[in-house]
């Protein structure tokens, strides 16, 4: 893929590399705190109606909140307390909103008792971790949550065979191409950084599974946006052909039966 020079300095680091995009990406932050705006936002707002209509009123801790727009519309009807690793995010709602914005290292909770919560949602960071870390986050999640608690884990990094014909094969191409075209009157780069893992619902399930969660429910939805990721096909507004192949957007539910 192609990125910019600053970007391009955190490249071996995922963790800080997909801060800096969703920082580099997003400089438009501020204005989604406008619910008009925010509501035209299609996978934040089909996120939002979902929780809005499936959570319940119990005090909820979100983890790996990023600039918490969601947290920020659903506070009003929830006891919501948003959390992320990075300090960028906890400073700005400190200083500019009344959503209860809190630092959270899932990977390292410290030794003392923490508060356990009755309802938690995981906002899309299992992407991020190999197999041991995401068996740490999710012992960690038992830690801070009841049994009986209910766990939404938004996942949008499902692996499948649509998936891995454009990660390695569509995608690779169009972007070359792309590139080849671009150097003739920019500086860009034309790199291969490791963003992430996937992994099937059945694999992802099955691990939740063996660390004493219930599996109860997906909801899926959102099913053209990963063949738009090829810019051909978003350009020629083809992706509608392809629906029900992909969902990109999935929403697990569990139980804690600690």
């Amino acid at each position: 893929f192609l990125v910019s020079n600053k970007i391009k300095n955190n490249i071996n680091d995922k963790f800080l590399f997909i801060n800096q995009e969703l920082i580099e990406d997003h400089k438009d932050y501020k204005d989604n705190f406008n619910f008009e705006i925010f509501r035209k936002k299609e996978l934040c707002f089909k996120t939002f109606n979902f929780l809005e209509n499936n959570l319940q009123n119990k005090e909820t801790l979100f983890i790996g909140s990023s600039w918490g727009w969601w947290e920020f519309f659903l506070k009003d009807k929830f006891k919501i307390i948003a959390s992320d690793i990075h300090d960028t995010y906890v400073e700005f709602h400190n200083k500019n909103t009344n959503l209860e914005y809190i630092k959270l290292d899932i990977l390292n909770l410290n030794s003392e008792k923490k508060k356990e919560y009755e309802q938690i949602v995981v906002n899309n960071i299992e992407y991020l971790f190999d197999d041991n870390q995401l068996e740490k986050c999710i012992q960690n999640i038992s830690k801070i949550s009841k049994k009986g608690s209910k766990i939404f884990v938004i996942f949008r990094s499902r692996d499948g065979l649509i998936q891995r014909l454009i990660d390695h094969f569509l995608l690779p191409i169009e972007t070359f191409l792309i590139y080849l075209i671009k150097r003739l009157k920019n500086k860009v780069y034309f790199i291969k950084a490791h963003k992430g893992f996937r992994r099937k619902i059945s694999n992802f399930v099955e691990i939740w599974n063996k660390n004493n969660f219930k599996y109860q429910s997906i909801y899926e939805d959102m099913y053209d946006l990963e063949f738009n990721r090829l810019r051909i096909i978003k350009k020629l507004k083809i992706s509608k052909i392809f629906f029900k192949f992909s969902p990109y957007l999935n929403i697990l539910i569990f139980e804690n039966d600690k």
